[in-house]
């Protein structure tokens, strides 16, 4: 028995061949639950390998080409049937059209930060307080530092508007001190390096590595 898998959300059809999915399966573009998605039927899972998840990516890049908001689904959903697929994404209808038009038109850049971890880096501690009122505001700040990354305020200065929207995370494990995601105009990764290699002098003594352009994964959360 066969199942929909889904590879993404589309902001229009089109206009070439859909092609082959992962499992050389006939892909095709549906409308459910009031989107554009393109779809395959599977016997079963794939098996998420470093083939079959490269695979995946070249499926949705090859639409993305031709096609200006795509929205790439985690690797692995699967529907039961068409009616089930339409109502779980009628559902989150509202949410995943404007994701839709967030990503319309761009791509994704990866920064990653790396040294060492200093007490400049890390966010004040706050003795003001009875315990109970510390341990909210630390809970607070450490999800707020978990999703800042200052260290960087140089090489946004430098990308300017060039960065539509963005998404960070700190690790806790140097020399990686963190992950930032960025979303750009689709053609404009030149620029986005010559930027971050302009303030290289100016991020020390934190390095930054640049990876891209990818698919928008990480502002498709709404999709996963």
């Amino acid at each position: 028995m066969s199942r929909v898998y889904l590879y993404a959300l589309l902001g229009a059809a089109p206009s070439c061949e859909t092609g082959l999915g992962v499992c050389a399966e006939r892909l095709r573009v549906v409308m459910v639950g009031g989107l554009l998605a393109l779809v395959g039927d599977v016997g079963e899972t794939p098996e998420p390998t470093a083939v079959t998840l490269r695979a995946q990516d070249a499926v949705v890049r090859r639409l993305a080409a031709v096609v200006d908001a795509v929205l790439p689904v985690r690797f692995g959903t699967l529907a039961a049937d068409e009616a089930a697929l339409a109502e779980s994404l009628a559902l989150r209808q509202p949410q995943l059209a404007r994701a839709l038009d967030r990503v319309s038109g761009c791509e994704q850049m990866t920064l990653r930060v790396w040294g060492e971890v200093t007490a400049a880096a890390a966010p004040p501690m706050d003795t003001a307080g009875g315990p109970g009122t510390r341990y909210l505001a630390g809970r607070r700040r450490a999800h707020e530092w978990a999703h800042r990354v200052p260290e960087l305020e140089p090489a946004r200065r430098r990308l300017g508007d060039l960065v539509r929207e963005e998404r960070a995370q700190r690790h806790d494990r140097p020399p990686l001190l963190a992950t930032v995601q960025h979303l750009i105009p689709r053609g404009a990764g030149g620029r986005y390096i010559d930027a971050i290699d302009a303030a290289r002098a100016g991020l020390r003594p934190w390095r930054v590595s640049v990876t891209g352009p990818w698919l928008a994964y990480a502002f498709a959360e709404e999709a996963a």
